[in-house]
C-alpha cells in the first residue's frame, strides 16, 4: 500500500494522509479517532477512509504518535 503504482492517486496515498494527520495533531493536544477521521474526510474526501487506518499504523510504527485507550484518542510524540 505504501509503494504507489500507476493507479495510485497521490492525494489518497498513505504518506499524504499521514502528513495531514500530523498537521492536525500539531494543532490539537489530543484528538479522538472519530474526530480525526471526520477531519481527514472533510479535507480529502471519502476515498481517504480506505487508507486512513494504514496511515495511523504507519505513524504509530514510526513512533510519531501514541494511542490512549482510555480516551480513544491520539497524541503526537514529542520531538527529541
Amino acid at each position: 500500500m505504501i509503494k504507489p503504482d500507476r493507479h495510485t492517486n497521490p492525494k489518497y496515498s498513505i504518506l499524504n494522509i499521514s502528513t495531514i494527520i500530523l498537521l492536525e495533531l500539531n494543532s490539537f493536544y489530543a484528538i479522538q479517532y472519530d474526530n480525526l477521521l471526520n477531519k481527514i474526510t472533510a479535507i480529502l474526501g471519502d476515498e481517504a477512509k480506505t487508507n486512513f487506518p494504514y496511515a495511523l499504523n504507519f505513524l504509530y510504527l514510526l513512533g510519531k504518535l501514541n494511542y490512549e485507550q482510555e480516551t480513544d484518542s491520539f497524541k503526537a510524540n514529542e520531538v527529541k
